[in-house]
């Protein structure tokens, strides 16, 4: 049985991951809690990039969807 590459790569990522990157904040008083994610600019910009990510990718999902229903050859 092998693994695919789009198994190992996730995999390898993950394996790769480390609190040891953490910024200073982490795990001192207020840094696990939902202010410490929504305040940080180091967590704020990655999530709206990942948020605007997911709104394109998601509209182009919902345009390509809708325009295969008006399609009268499907």
């Amino acid at each position: 049985m092998s693994l695919s590459r789009l198994t190992l790569v996730p995999l390898a990522l993950a394996l790769a991951a480390s609190p040891a990157l953490a910024h200073p904040g982490h795990g001192h008083g207020d840094g696990h809690s939902l202010l410490h994610y929504l305040s940080s600019p180091e967590h704020v910009w990655p999530a709206a990039a990942a948020l605007l990510l997911a709104a394109v990718i998601g509209g182009a999902w919902l345009w390509r969807r809708s325009r295969r229903r008006k399609d009268p050859r499907s």
